[in-house]
């Protein structure tokens, strides 16, 4: 870049800077506030007062224009002038501001559009030359675009626009990587992408073919374990079943070739807890199926139970109730029998499994879980609900 240029940074963060120097710190906040909202809309006019009405909606007014007038003035003076040209980079015709867009200058958005659309448009016939821009254009990307103003209403377009722009790269390129199996990309490129979009369920999914791929089984099922606690605890909600499916297909494969006796000696190490089994919500569906036809076929009883933790506190504390769930999972391990079932449900309830129980005998387990989390919880209150699959055939059991 050329020492003169005037580079604006708004991924990420809010910088203007020209030959090395840092402008936006100058001046006031509302001058550089009026720059955001221009640069913004860089390619049409500024109305006076429609700017000051976006941008200080709560405030009046005698002269709008002359108040806009003396925010550029302080603003100009700040920016300097154009050195190819001498020019304004804010210019005033036919009643608006608008930016001078035929001066010398950089911004980062601007470039990051400008690479993703070369990049979409090559794709097809020079993916190489597409996947090289595309990598260009992920590490643009910064951050959100001006954050800072984050709540103003005027980004919004603009922040949107560029979210999803950012996410269509990022899945054009991981598509691209993901054709030449450039596994140790895509987990580069995964990583780097989460730390700003964590909550995108598809980077997590190139992000677990690529570990299991370069057979990272353990670190695709600790990731695995992170992202669900991470929607359980922030979202409210559980990732789709297609993630656990990637790391339960890692688990599945073994060597070719082995007897009978060697698969059971393997089972018995996968079996070999102590308590119940806590596993995810799909894998649960499955056992409650299994259990579901054992019990029509032999007439022994099937129940479930719903345990769930309520704030009393009524402030809806995210954390605590984690907390709490982390708690409860304790105590239902120490207190259910090797071959109940355990699920989380939800962000703050669990299912179980409880096969070959009498009710009565159900009814004692619930109200021992409750004791166990009572004492241990002083502002969250457990209910629990049970009731049987199937109804039992008492003459099957005679």
């Amino acid at each position: 870049m050329h020492d003169a240029k005037l580079e604006i940074t708004t991924l990420g963060k809010f910088e203007v800077r020209r030959a090395g120097q840092l402008l936006s710190q100058d001046s006031s906040y509302r001058v550089w506030e009026l720059f955001k909202y221009i640069i913004t809309n860089r390619n049409t006019g500024i109305v006076p007062e429609l700017a000051l009405e976006n941008l200080w909606p709560d405030q009046e007014y005698s002269d709008p224009r002359g108040a806009v007038r003396a925010l550029i003035f302080r603003l100009r003076k700040s920016l300097g002038k154009a050195s190819a040209k001498d020019q304004d980079y804010i210019i005033f015709s036919q009643g608006c501001y608008r930016w001078n867009n035929s001066v010398d200058y950089w911004l980062d958005a601007e470039e990051f559009e400008n690479k993703a659309q070369q990049a979409f448009n090559l794709k097809q016939s020079q993916p190489e030359q597409a996947e090289d821009l595309l990598l260009q254009a992920f590490n643009l990307y910064g951050g959100e675009y001006l954050p800072e103003s984050y709540y103003c209403q005027w980004t919004i377009p603009m922040r949107n626009y560029l979210y999803t722009l950012y996410l269509q790269v990022v899945l054009e390129l991981m598509e691209l990587l993901a054709a030449r199996r450039d596994n140790a990309k895509i987990i580069a490129a995964c990583e780097q992408a989460l730390l700003t979009h964590p909550y995108e369920e598809d980077i997590h999914r190139y992000y677990l073919k690529a570990l299991v791929n370069e057979g990272r089984i353990k670190q695709a099922r600790n990731h695995y374990t992170y992202t669900t606690n991470k929607f359980y605890q922030d979202l409210g909600i559980k990732p789709s079943p297609d993630l656990h499916r990637i790391v339960q297909a890692a688990g599945n494969r073994h060597p070719e070739g082995l007897d009978l006796n060697n698969i059971q000696n393997h089972l018995q190490e996968k079996a070999d807890n102590q308590g119940a089994f806590v596993c995810e919500v799909e894998v649960f569906k499955e056992i409650y199926k299994l259990e579901r036809c054992r019990g029509e076929r032999s007439g022994l009883s099937v129940f479930m139970a719903l345990l769930s933790i309520q704030d009393d506190t009524q402030q809806n504390d995210a954390s605590m109730i984690e907390k709490g769930m982390e708690q409860l999972e304790s105590v239902l391990l120490n207190n259910l029998r090797k071959g109940d079932v355990i699920a989380r449900w939800s962000s703050n309830q669990y299912v179980l499994m409880l096969p070959g129980l009498a009710y009565e005998h159900g009814e004692k387990v619930m109200q021992r879980i409750k004791n166990a989390f009572n004492q241990t919880n002083q502002y969250l209150t457990l209910t629990t609900e049970i009731q049987p699959v199937l109804p039992p055939d008492l003459s099957k059991l005679i």
